[in-house]
């Protein structure tokens, strides 16, 4: 990890949450955001593929997205959360980019009810700075070692047989939890951050299937700090909201160094306690308990090692 990148990203989310607070519009905060930072300013080796201009543009579609079905549509989370799904994987494959936290940056939108234009504004110009300070990185790279490896697109704009069924048993295993947490009334069970975590943790091959163990781990305690630090900060104590925010992500931090195992979803669900509605705030990390666990055991066991396709030549985390 390079640490010295994690102020500049502190910084930024410090930024979000303080005009989110000051401004008094809340559909400005996207959690993501800190995953994207994490992804490509603070990994030595990002998990997704792609230029800098997909970290840009492939988030703000996807929230654009989002809003338009809240926006058009009567609110029906199912068919919402399924058709953000499947739009924003097409458009993954048509801009030939491997940013799958744009995936979270849709549905979040639908989770949250969210209409207003602020928030793909807010993703439009948050992912900018991503962006830029991506490009500055690679730029700036030391002669013979690549900053990172997402200055290369995928070669395929192809699906085949086996690439379409495996995202067939993406969206199947998301129609499903999507269901559940619809009838339960239990949103959070498919918190956004948790389907992007899916999707990665699902990767063929992927060397991220070896620690499952230390993911739920992470999940878990990331929702539960998540909680305690706005609870105490925020709610109990009154102090400013991006403080609570810095305070969370730099635990999740912390928490990376420690097991040397730095996963971007996580971070994103330690911030999502700062939008979630007060009446969910202490059952979200339990839902977020109960989707993880549910989640990576349909990983473990709907998409076992043998698969091997070129799922858009995206790199596993490491």
């Amino acid at each position: 990890m390079r640490k010295i990148a994690i102020v500049p990203a502190l910084l930024l989310i410090s930024a979000m949450f303080a005009v989110a607070e000051y401004s008094g519009q809340g559909e400005i905060i996207f959690p993501e955001i800190a995953a994207l930072a994490l992804g490509a300013w603070i990994m030595e080796r990002p998990p997704w593929q792609g230029s800098a201009l997909h970290f840009w543009i492939s988030p703000t579609l996807a929230a654009l997205t989002g809003v338009l079905i809240v926006r058009f549509f009567d609110y029906a989370p199912f068919p919402m959360i399924t058709a953000a799904f499947c739009l924003v994987v097409l458009q993954l494959k048509l801009l030939r980019s491997g940013v799958l936290p744009s995936i979270s940056a849709a549905i979040l939108a639908i989770i949250t009810r969210c209409d207003s234009w602020q928030y793909p504004l807010s993703v439009c110009v948050l992912t900018a700075t991503v962006s830029l300070g991506h490009r500055y990185l690679n730029s700036n790279a030391p002669v013979g070692k690549p900053a990172t490896g997402a200055g290369k697109e995928p070669e395929e704009n192809v699906w085949s047989q086996t690439e379409f069924a495996h995202w067939g048993k993406l969206l199947a295993t998301v129609m499903l939890m999507s269901t559940v947490a619809s009838v339960s009334g239990q949103m959070f069970v498919v918190a956004p951050p948790l389907i992007v975590a899916f999707v990665e943790l699902s990767k063929p091959g992927g060397r991220l299937r070896d620690r499952w163990g230390a993911i739920l781990g992470l999940l878990v305690f990331a929702a539960f700090s998540g909680v305690f630090w706005y609870a105490l900060l925020h709610t109990t104590l009154g102090w400013p909201l991006w403080l609570s925010a810095c305070v969370a992500t730099l635990t999740v931090f912390f928490a990376y160094n420690r097991l040397r195992f730095p996963f971007p979803p996580v971070v994103a669900i330690a911030l999502l306690p700062t939008i979630v509605p007060a009446e969910s705030l202490w059952s979200y990390p339990w839902q977020v308990a109960a989707g993880s666990a549910a989640f990576i055991a349909i990983s473990r066991v709907c998409f076992g090692q043998c698969e091997r396709i070129p799922l858009s030549k995206t790199s596993s985390t490491e």
